[in-house]
């Protein structure tokens, strides 16, 4: 079997995997028995098995969706929470974890929702980080495979998918699967991921996958394919939230990666000498760590600086760019992989908060022209609250100390603002970043500019923050809270730019009810510009 992008689709042995069609499209039967084996253990009420019509009725109009996890619903009773989704937010589609693979911990008790029951940190618990019946066998050979799941791990025996599905099902609401790409750190759940991981300019493994590795390629459209096979699912969501060695470099003064042999090959393909990319950015990397020990700037200031190893070494640039574009290629395989077994399915890019708002070195290198020929919608993380102290502290602080270091921190976050096209007026000044979070107009800009750069070619669904914590410097977390008048603005300001639909992002179990009573406000009143809410966006690819 061959996807729309010409390649090839993992096929699985029938003779191996008794729950799956081996014509490709999801084996229903298998399906069903599945559901039918969780209701005998307990998992579901003989109601849903029966497919007796459900207690709500799901939101219908625009897309109006909820980052979820499985354990959530689990945890609360899958009937009770869609209760809840349905009648105080107006959800009518979950992007729901299927691995979270993601993962570095989980959120502290204090930062966990009162949804109306008891609440406890995930963090002394053993979940599983998949929540999905995967054959191994689709998976030999490879070098990388999944967690294997036992009766140690809580809601082991459970096909937390399948139960969520069929009752989205009876609701008519849907269910996209929802995949970040895993850390290294998941390296002790993913076996043989340590294989795949990136290489820094120093020869030391690096933090994440290497995005030219082909078994990492592999793993990732084999995964993706084997859920479309197991699962009558209605669209699937992903996201990296990694950037590219020059912003690691200049704005965090981390170490650059990657330059594995498979990024080499691919450099060399394209006529990119690796060597004279490596002594460009050990320059770039010497400047910056000179001005972290305290080093005299230079004469000529950091930023021409910066731009005179750009200019002698302009493999530099070239190096960002394949490596975006290695990115931009797995989008594209997995949009395949998807399409050629569900071509109904709503494939969707997951954009994350540094690439959508601070990062202009990632908006040079990939524009969203180039996302939406591969995929139906946009997800860009449009967080509001919190992105007050990530734009001070993960930003201004870091870049000013660094790259802006020619410019104090006011100078440094008015620049961003510029650059990013805020309106320094109307956002907060720099001592205000730390008490409130930016307008509801950031998220119209932000709306504006995803739109604008689609062209039409996908939908735009922005990411709203709901009471997204922020992260402390002792590894701990603080609840800020979202103030429900300016959710509902912030609502109306994305569809106001264009958008086709709201996601209440970050994550559920962190979203009070009154926050998620005004994502539900702003949805019963909000109707988006433009046909076709929640299809697919009409173009010839």
């Amino acid at each position: 079997m061959i996807d729309p992008s010409g390649f090839p689709l993992p096929r699985l042995d029938p003779k191996q995997a008794d729950r799956h069609s081996a014509s490709g499209p999801p084996d229903r039967r298998a399906f069903l028995t599945r559901v039918a084996s969780a209701a005998l253990a307990g998992g579901l009420s003989p109601g849903l098995v029966r497919g007796e019509p459900g207690r709500g009725s799901s939101s219908q109009g625009m897309f109006a969706a909820v980052q979820i996890a499985p354990a959530n619903l689990l945890d609360e009773g899958i009937e009770r929470c869609l209760d809840l989704l349905q009648a105080d937010a107006s959800i009518n589609t979950l992007l729901c974890y299927s691995h979270t693979y993601h993962l570095n911990g989980v959120g502290p008790a204090n930062v966990l929702a009162d949804h109306g029951l008891p609440m406890a940190s995930n963090r002394e618990r053993r979940l599983p980080s998949r929540w999905v019946r995967h054959d191994h066998a689709a998976f030999k050979g490879q070098t990388i495979g999944h967690q294997q799941i036992d009766g140690t791990l809580e809601y082991g025996d459970r096909d937390a998918l399948a139960e969520i599905v069929s009752a989205t099902q009876r609701r008519g609401m849907k269910v996209h699967a929802r995949i970040l790409e895993a850390s290294m750190q998941a390296k002790g759940r993913l076996p043989g991921y340590e294989c795949v991981a990136t290489v820094k300019i120093d020869g030391r493994p690096g933090g994440g996958p290497c995005w030219n590795h082909p078994a990492y390629v592999e793993w990732l459209v084999a995964t993706v394919a084997e859920l479309f096979r197991a699962y009558p699912l209605d669209g699937f969501q992903f996201g990296a939230e990694r950037v590219g060695p020059l912003s690691r470099v200049l704005f965090s003064g981390a170490t650059p990666e990657c330059f594995c042999l498979h990024c080499v090959a691919r450099n060399k393909q394209r006529g990119v000498d690796a060597e004279r990319a490596k002594a460009g950015f050990a320059a770039l990397q010497q400047l910056i760590r000179g001005l972290e020990a305290g080093g005299a700037t230079p004469a000529d200031g950091v930023l021409v600086s910066v731009f005179r190893v750009l200019m002698q070494y302009p493999e530099v640039l070239s190096w960002e760019r394949e490596w975006f574009a290695a990115d931009e290629e797995i989008g594209r395989r997995l949009y395949g992989a998807v399409k050629g077994l569900a071509p109904n399915a709503q494939f969707g890019r997951h954009i994350d908060h540094q690439r959508s708002s601070w990062d202009p070195i990632y908006r040079a290198a990939v524009d969203y022209g180039q996302i939406a020929d591969n995929c139906d919608y946009i997800k860009p993380i449009l967080y509001h609250d919190v992105l007050g102290r990530r734009m001070r502290w993960w930003a201004v602080e870091r870049m000013q100390a660094r790259v802006f270091a020619d410019f104090t921190r006011d100078d440094t976050l008015q620049a961003l603002y510029a650059m990013l096209g805020y309106d320094g007026q109307r956002e907060p000044g720099l001592d205000e970043l730390d008490s409130r979070g930016m307008s509801p107009e950031y998220v119209f800009r932000e709306t504006r500019r995803t739109v604008a750069g689609a062209g039409g070619k996908a939908h735009v669904y922005s990411g709203i923050g709901l009471d997204v914590p922020w992260h402390l410097p002792d590894g701990g977390m603080e609840v800020i809270k979202s103030d429900p008048e300016t959710i509902v603005a912030a609502c109306q300001r994305a569809i106001d730019a264009g958008a086709s639909g709201l996601v209440a992002s970050r994550e559920y179990d962190e979203m009070t009810l009154s926050s998620l009573r005004a994502f539900g406000r702003a949805v019963n009143s909000l109707t988006p510009r433009g046909a076709a809410n929640a299809g697919r966006v009409a173009t010839t690819r």
